[in-house]
């Protein structure tokens, strides 16, 4: 049986083995066919299972095995008996240069098999922090309706005389209207973390691109259109050439490392 598990910061494969007692005489060739299968993948991979050899004893059996194990570069973690009359019979193999297993632990089991665990060190993914936006919806307000109600209020017909008071009455009426035309609403939003690439520059970039895009949407004109579409291109020519600079920067410092890539 074989799992694919995998996010964006895990990939892995687990692949579960039970070799009966009295295994066919071609069991060796299997599992050197399902090695030579699960080494080419990019991923990690975890063999686990029942093997049903002793490979605490040393005899022309485990010697093959191990063979085996050595010739795809892999590891065999488990060395205390997991079974209740002794012998390492239960174990684990992955890649020799995994690094995220920890030393696999054993419990006592419900049947003659004990457990082996072993935990996974995995990186997570970080955090997104959410923050609540307050907001009106004044591209819905009934312009005619809110036109009546101002009016028809006292700003209208009875403003007051002194400025003080009448600062006072146009914004406490005309906050008592939007609250009715338009009340405040509420939502929550993901900040997720920028992009590694991205700079203060290009930020400005995409600013400057959304707000000739306001401006185009309510003209119309070509003129507008022209000026948003130009802005598009450059900030994707902006984008483009930090990207590729990242990477490149990420693979040339990587270079004797690959794995980190």
């Amino acid at each position: 049986m074989c799992l694919n598990i995998s996010n964006s910061c895990f990939s892995g494969h687990f692949i579960c083995i039970y070799r009966p007692p009295g295994h066919p005489a071609n069991f060796f060739e299997q599992f050197q066919d399902l090695l030579e299968n699960v080494v080419t993948i990019h991923s990690d991979f975890y063999i686990v299972g029942d093997f049903n050899l002793h490979l605490d004893t040393p005899s022309a059996t485990t010697t093959t095995f191990n063979d085996i194990l050595a010739s795809f570069d892999t590891t065999q973690h488990v060395n205390f008996p997991t079974h209740i009359h002794g012998h390492w019979l239960d174990i684990i193999i992955t890649r020799s240069s995994c690094k995220n297993i920890q030393t696999p632990t054993v419990v006592d089991g419900l049947s003659d098999h004990n457990t082996v665990i072993a935990n996974l060190k995995v990186r997570t993914a970080p955090a997104v922090s959410k923050h609540n936006v307050f907001y009106r919806a004044f591209h819905s307000i009934n312009i005619a309706a809110f036109m009546a109600d101002i009016t028809t209020s006292n700003l209208v017909t009875h403003p007051r005389e002194h400025l003080s008071e009448l600062y006072k009455q146009y914004h406490q009426i005309l906050k008592t209207l939007l609250d009715k035309h338009a009340p405040i609403k509420t939502k929550s939003v993901s900040q997720k973390p920028p992009a590694p690439w991205m700079t203060p520059e290009i930020i400005k970039s995409k600013q400057r691109r959304r707000y000739l895009e306001r401006v185009w949407r309510k003209s119309r004109s070509s003129l507008d259109r022209s000026r948003y579409t130009r802005q598009c291109h450059l900030c994707n020519r902006e984008m483009s050439k930090a990207k590729s600079h990242y990477y490149e920067n990420m693979v040339s410092t990587n270079s004797a490392t690959p794995k980190q890539l």
